[in-house]
Parts: structure tokens; sequence; C-alpha cells
């Protein structure tokens, strides 16, 4: 699980098995723990130690795998010099499948506006696309595919959006 959810691997959205997989062990290895855990207060009718011994293991690697997610801050200059890349191109420019850090990215794209569009390829699914925003002129404009669009200020330029298309 940790190693899914710190964007180690697998790449792409190949990582929902993984995940599926690691959640689907820790709920069984849950339930044997809960099930023997009350086999030996039936049986003996006492508290012994090793029965925290799963609950703070468990405990312990949740919270890791949450400390190790990457952090849009710690790639954000690698995510200024690519947005001042494609804006220093002539004409709107896209630039497909690459990594920033530990993020990868669908597709980055500029607007007519200014703006630079960087889809989160392991958020981006189906009709909906996600990632992050450089728009140096305030609020980002909205791209021209239709659906809805969402955009939260994150801090300076940046913004982190959410559009869902409508066919």
């Amino acid at each position: 699980m940790i190693v899914v959810w710190g964007r180690w691997w697998p790449s792409d959205r190949d990582w929902y098995l993984p995940a599926g997989v690691a959640v689907a062990l820790v709920i069984a290895t849950g339930a044997v723990w809960v099930v023997d855990s009350i086999y030996v207060l039936w049986k003996r009718r006492r508290w012994t130690w090793w029965m925290l011994a799963w609950p703070v293991a468990t405990a312990l690697g949740v919270a890791l795998a949450f400390l190790v997610q990457p952090k849009f801050d710690d790639a954000r200059p690698e995510f200024e010099k690519a947005a001042q890349q494609l804006l220093n191109k002539p004409e709107p420019a896209t630039v497909n499948d690459f990594e920033i850090g530990r993020f990868e990215i669908g597709t980055a794209y500029s607007t007519q506006q200014g703006d630079v569009f960087f889809s989160d390829k392991r958020t981006s699914v189906f009709s909906t696309q996600s990632g992050w925003v450089y728009s140096p002129d305030g609020a980002p404009a909205r791209p021209t595919r239709d659906g809805t669009f969402s955009a939260d200020h994150i801090d300076g330029p940046w913004y982190r959006y959410t559009l869902i298309t409508t066919y």
C-alpha cells in the first residue's frame, strides 16, 4: 500500500489492482485478528499483549502510506519550469506522458489565455480530468471542452482543477 500510494509503482492507472489487493489483504488479516482475539479472550478469559501487534502495525503502515504521498510543493519548481517552457513557445503547445518528480503527467498544455494545464495521469479517468493549472493572471480560464470545471486556488499562480467532460 505504501508503494502504491507513494506513487513509486506501478505507473499510470495500473495502480488500481495492487491497491485493491493491498486493501483486501488488510481487511482479511484484520478479520483473522478479530476472530483470533475473540477466541483467545473466550478461551483464556484474559487480554494478551500480542493482540495489539496487528492493529498497531496496520495503523503505522497506513500512516506511513499517507506520509510518503508526493506533495505538490516539493515538485513546484519543476512544475514552474515546465509551465514557463510551454508558455515560451509561440503558439499553444502540448506535451504528453512525462514525469515531474513523482507525479505522472498525462498531458500538459498551454492555452491562448496564458494558462498551463497539467493533468495528473493517476487521477484522470474516463471523462474526469484533474491536475494543476499555472495561471499567472488570476483564476484560470475554463477549458474549451464542455462539462463541469472547478479550480481551487493553491498559492500564487497555482490552482488545483477538476474537469468532468460531458459528451
